[in-house]
């Protein structure tokens, strides 16, 4: 395998036993909402929207440098 997918898979099984090791319930605010949810899912939804913001920045940075050529 190529080192960058190691990086990635070692990277993210760190995630999930941190968020795994922080499984209690918190308050979330946000605006005018607040819900009680486990921290696990906060910190794996975070970790989701990360990764997807990334796939997307650099789809949109692979379609201007082909436009551009």
């Amino acid at each position: 395998m190529r080192f960058k997918t190691i990086l990635i898979l070692i990277f993210a099984a760190i995630i999930v036993i941190f968020s795994l090791q922080n499984a209690e319930i918190t308050d979330v605010k946000f605006l005018f909402w607040k819900i009680s949810i486990s921290r696990v899912l906060v910190i794996l939804g975070s970790f989701a929207i990360g990764i997807l913001l990334g796939i997307l920045i650099s789809q949109k940075r692979k379609i201007t440098n082909y436009n551009n050529n």
